[in-house]
């Protein structure tokens, strides 16, 4: 069978999906809940601002 890059779920982990549509980070398959008690299936960010805080992140764990 091909691998295409995912990996098996853990029924005790996280598993999502990110893709790029144009200039927005796609994160879906969240089912996180929100402060109303509602369902939060995906979060959307801007490139460039998902990009810089990559490199924020990264800087400080050097």
């Amino acid at each position: 069978m091909a691998d295409h890059g995912r990996a098996d779920a853990d029924p005790g982990g996280l598993t999502i999906t990110v893709r790029l549509q144009g200039e927005t980070v796609v994160w879906s398959g969240l089912m996180f809940p929100d402060r109303e008690h509602g369902v939060i299936e995906e979060a959307r960010f801007h490139l460039a601002q998902y990009l810089g805080e990559i490199e924020r992140v990264h800087g400080a764990w050097q």
